[in-house]
């Protein structure tokens, strides 16, 4: 049964969107698999704080034997697991390092675990309470295992139902390990949760208008906390014509990379440092829309649309 859906959403930045879209492909996997279960209950995003220390989860996952945190990764083209347990994201065929989601995972259900633990009144209760991790990697996204093969704990989104199913069954098949968490426990268990959960509060409504005009978010989920940064875009050009002044204009490539074609028939280049780290801007372009990013960090905010024709 579906307890919790997941918060709305308010975010800018092309990363939080597309982050954004892997949590609703899970939740709607879940959903479909496990949305009249009397055996399975989810939790869709859930961020819960202990003395200060935070973990943000994508979908809780209460069954009978125990609890399962479900980290959903967006990756448009691939990732990378090296024998060694370091991690790789690959986009437009180039790769750069990122935290282990398995790890993130198992410090979000660490601190869950330490939160239940500290509210129970039967110490020791979770003792016999099975805590284990999945990592979805979104649907359009590959996998490349280590040499060692592939890990238990990493799957497609699609495939995640079924080893919720396949875990589930094999504590079944063992006799030693009780069935702990009776539906009683477990919806006890998500009330409680739902009442400490915390949902990100970004911005006041003052603030907001502001933000959608001149300022980029992007928000970077770190396993046990959730850090915002906020990008000022006011270092982006002008959108005018260097040479007419006006206004009517789409963003097109050449030789030397994106610029301005102006009804007037002549060009204006586009040069922009980042706001955020000074370093060199650049623009990337997703269907009629260009984002103004950059190479260094991962700042990035819609900076054109260009109109469609025909």
């Amino acid at each position: 049964m579906i307890l919790k859906e997941l918060d709305p959403f308010s975010g800018y930045g092309v990363r939080e969107v597309a982050g954004r879209k892997a949590e609703e492909q899970m939740a709607f996997y879940l959903k479909r698999f496990f949305g009249s279960s009397s055996d399975v209950d989810i939790l869709n995003y859930l961020r819960i704080d202990l003395a200060g220390e935070v973990a943000q989860m994508d979908h809780l996952v209460l069954h009978p034997y125990g609890l399962l945190v479900v980290e959903s990764k967006s990756v448009s083209d691939g990732v990378q697991i090296s024998d060694d347990g370091q991690w790789l994201r690959w986009f437009n065929r180039k790769p750069s390092g990122m935290p282990s989601p398995i790890t993130q995972a198992r410090m979000q259900a660490a601190l869950l675990k330490e939160l239940l633990e500290k509210t129970v009144k039967q110490k020791g209760f979770f003792d016999d309470v099975r805590l284990d991790v999945l990592v979805a990697i979104s649907d359009g996204g590959t996998i490349r295992w280590p040499a060692s093969g592939a890990l238990p704990e990493v799957c497609k989104a699609d495939q995640v139902p079924d080893r919720i199913n396949q875990r589930i069954d094999q504590f079944r098949r063992i006799r030693q390990i009780p069935d702990v968490l009776t539906a009683t426990y477990r919806r006890t268990i998500a009330d409680f949760l739902l009442k400490v959960h915390k949902p990100l509060e970004r911005y006041s409504q003052a603030v907001q208008p502001a933000l959608k005009v001149a300022e980029s978010v992007a928000v970077y989920n770190e396993g046990a906390s959730t850090t915002m940064a906020v990008k000022a875009a006011s270092s982006l050009p002008e959108k005018v014509c260097k040479h007419c002044g006006s206004s009517t204009l789409e963003i097109r490539s050449g030789q030397y990379g994106y610029y301005f074609f102006c009804v007037c028939g002549k060009n204006t280049a586009i040069k922009f440092p980042c706001s955020a780290c000074k370093g060199e801007g650049r623009i990337r372009k997703h269907g009629n829309e260009f984002f103004a990013e950059c190479k260094d960090c991962n700042a990035s905010t819609l900076y054109h649309l260009n109109k469609k024709t025909g």
